[in-house]
């Protein structure tokens, strides 16, 4: 095995198994130890793409240049938030951590860009059935022996293990539903029976883990997704004949309704706690939908709005932000706003926006491109949807880490459809010089036989 495919392995090694590294945080800040394995494990990893990335070296593009100007303007903020707000060390430790965080998800995609022809070669998707599985059992197994924590605090709402946070874990079972589902489909359509039975079996296992987190936005993602799974599979497969699609579509559909109807208890016991939590919270806010569905977050976000625009504020406030943990010292709970985007602006400014879209802008595109419309494009759409609805995966490490790979997938789905479209055009192009060949040969045997004729 060449280094290079070394260093690509231990990447896959690194980073599928994170959600083990944060279950076990999870498990020693529930059993009181100082242990902070989840903050030595990130920065590990990124030191370890820090050297990787400078190993390889840059190429000259608009990716790179991207990427680059995107970090050095984030550094750049971190300094004159220090210059203008008058920051102490402290204060700005406690932001590089943030930062830290924030960097994972570009520095992971420009890690698999360098080493995009290493990565091609091995098979990729597997990393994300692996952070499924890690996940899924990391959910269900406490839950099954009776471990771990609530949801919500002070309340009975959904369950969470050892996975400290909410929003994070719910997105990170929300893209390992999607991969999974796809894989599923996959296997589905190459009837590979075997394979097909364990990823149902994963499928089904990080449905019910949605069920019982209890997030309103989970719980609704996993039934449209098998619903769009369904139908993706019974409209578009069109390479499996129709009978075949019409008899796996009603088998399908007739065991989730077994299993709604066996598991009914089950099901009300995970979610009741959820229903009695929004109506709690819909009586609380009069009706106002605005607040339920937002969790608050539209009252944090007029109040950190009114912050952000203060008249006592520096005139570089707007461009530059207040920085993140300035706004919780300074603010209390009005300095998170739990949505990316306006916890972006506050944090960061228009200037650290700016940056932060065309790097967000750039990923899009390529999502949007010929051969890059697949799983992976759905992946970036969920999260950009979660990312402004939710938050809490810009600068999340969890969440983070999961959107570098997503990203990386973009790049690996992008450089494999160039490939294949530079060997049809050399194909085409030998193809093409050999039937020249051939009508010229044909040509200069026309005209040897007339000549001869003449003579």
């Amino acid at each position: 095995m060449s280094s290079k495919l070394t260093n690509v392995y231990i990447f896959i090694i690194l980073f599928s198994m994170f959600p083990i590294i944060d279950f076990l945080n999870g498990l020693f800040i529930s059993s009181g130890i100082s242990l902070p394995i989840g903050m030595r494990y990130r920065m590990f990893c990124f030191f370890y793409l820090v050297v990787g990335i400078l190993y390889a070296g840059f190429e000259k593009n608009l990716y790179t240049l991207v990427t680059v100007f995107f970090i050095f303007t984030i550094l750049l903020i971190l300094f004159l938030q220090a210059v203008v707000l008058q920051n102490s060390v402290a204060v700005m430790s406690k932001d590089i951590e943030v930062f830290i965080k924030f960097f994972l998800w570009v520095m992971i995609a420009y890690f698999i860009y360098q080493r995009r022809k290493d990565f091609l070669k091995i098979n990729y998707d597997s990393i994300f059935i692996a952070i499924s599985a890690f996940f899924t059992l990391g959910l269900l197994i406490p839950y099954v022996l009776g471990l771990g924590n609530q949801t919500y605090e002070n309340s009975n709402a959904g369950y969470k293990g050892f996975f400290f946070a909410t929003n994070d874990t719910t997105i990170a079972l929300m893209i390992s539903a999607t991969f999974t589902g796809w894989a599923f489909m996959k296997a589905l359509v190459a009837k590979n029976k075997l394979k097909a039975t364990s990823l149902a079996a994963l499928y089904l296992g990080t449905l019910i883990g949605l069920i019982i987190l209890g997030t309103k936005t989970g719980i609704l993602y996993g039934v449209l997704l098998t619903v769009g799974i369904l139908i993706n599979f019974l409209v578009s497969q069109k390479t499996v004949k129709l009978s075949s699609r019409l008899i796996t579509f009603a088998v399908a559909a007739l065991a989730l309704i077994i299993l709604v109807v066996v598991g009914k208890d089950f099901i009300v016991s995970a979610v009741s706690g959820t229903y009695d939590r929004i109506t709690y919270f819909y009586r609380l806010y009069n009706g106002d939908l605005v607040r339920l569905l937002t969790s608050s977050r539209s009252d944090f976000l007029q109040a950190g709005f009114q912050e952000f625009v203060s008249k006592e504020n520096s005139f570089m406030i707007p461009i530059i932000g207040f920085g993140f943990e300035y706004r919780d010292i300074h603010f209390g709970r009005m300095g998170l706003i739990e949505m990316d985007f306006f916890d972006g602006l506050f944090a960061l400014g228009f200037l650290g926006v700016f940056v932060t879209t065309a790097i967000i802008v750039y990923f899009l595109v390529l999502s949007l491109r010929k051969g890059n419309r697949n799983i992976y494009s759905l992946a970036y759409f969920v999260f950009l949807f979660y990312s402004f609805s939710a938050g809490h995966v810009m600068f999340s490490a969890l969440s983070s880490t999961l959107l570098g790979l997503v990203c990386g997938g973009l790049i690996l789905s992008r450089e494999k459809w160039l490939n294949k479209h530079h060997v049809q055009q050399e194909k085409t192009t030998i193809e093409n010089v050999q039937t020249f060949k051939t009508h010229h040969f044909e040509a200069k045997r026309k005209r040897e036989v007339v000549y001869s004729c003449k003579k």
